[in-house]
């Protein structure tokens, strides 16, 4: 009898492996895309709070003003 090979496993048929890195290739791109959505969302959000940030303290400095203003019209009229 002839001595046994191991098992071996099967050829495999063109482009099994270029299949398999490119199902690799596409999930690691959806991750990166999800994460730059994410970042990008974020920022967006950081930069909204931040302008209503800027009209809050705008329009608390206009209402200072005007009682300033009206307070000077008031000793004027004294």
């Amino acid at each position: 009898m002839a001595p046994q090979q191991p098992d071996k496993q099967p050829p495999r048929r063109d482009g099994q492996g270029a299949i398999r890195w490119l199902g690799i290739g596409g999930g690691i791109s959806l991750v990166l895309a999800v994460l730059a959505a994410l970042l990008a969302w974020q920022r967006a959000s950081d930069e909204h709070r931040a302008a209503h940030d800027v009209k809050a303290r705008v329009e608390a400095e206009m209402n200072r003003i005007e009682a300033e203003a009206r307070r000077i019209e008031r000793e004027a009229s004294k």
